[in-house]
């Protein structure tokens, strides 16, 4: 099937022409994707990729020139990878993007700000307890670590 066939039957049967594509372009794609993802995502994360690229191909298929579906969809694919790996990435760090953090809010200002206080405190008194204590509070309450001699 050419790719002005495919996207004719996408345009008069959705359902079959949206299989078609699938079934003619799903491994085009997922290759492409898989070579970006691979030292970063699982295989689960470049078939999440792949249903995120593929709707956004049936999405934009009325735009597509027939004559560049192949580019486009390769183009696509690159694109929704390469975002998918910054995403993968960013969650590995533990950061989110600026747009995805939350708002700061003035009514929790001032629990933060007594929140800090009460760990400073806490941390001294703990501190003055002197060696080993303190080392040992501090390892098992803040790092969550066990004492060898606990566990068993």
């Amino acid at each position: 099937m050419t790719d002005k066939e495919l996207c004719a039957l996408i345009r008069e049967d959705p359902a079959r022409g949206h299989a078609a594509l699938y079934d003619t372009y799903a491994n085009y794609m997922y290759a492409i994707i898989f070579r970006i993802l691979r030292d970063r995502g699982s295989r689960e994360d470049a078939e999440d990729c792949l249903v995120e690229t593929l709707l956004e191909i049936i999405r934009h298929i009325g735009c597509i020139e027939p004559d560049s579906l192949r580019a486009y969809i390769g183009q696509a694919s690159r694109n929704r990878a390469l975002n998918y790996s910054a995403a993968l990435g960013r969650r590995a760090r533990g950061t989110v993007p600026l747009e995805d953090a939350p708002e700061p809010s003035e009514t929790h200002v001032e629990e933060d700000v007594e929140q800090k206080a009460l760990q400073s405190r806490l941390l001294r008194e703990i501190e003055a307890l002197g060696e080993p204590d303190s080392t040992i509070l501090i390892q098992k309450y803040y790092y969550d670590r066990k004492s060898p001699a606990w566990s068993g």
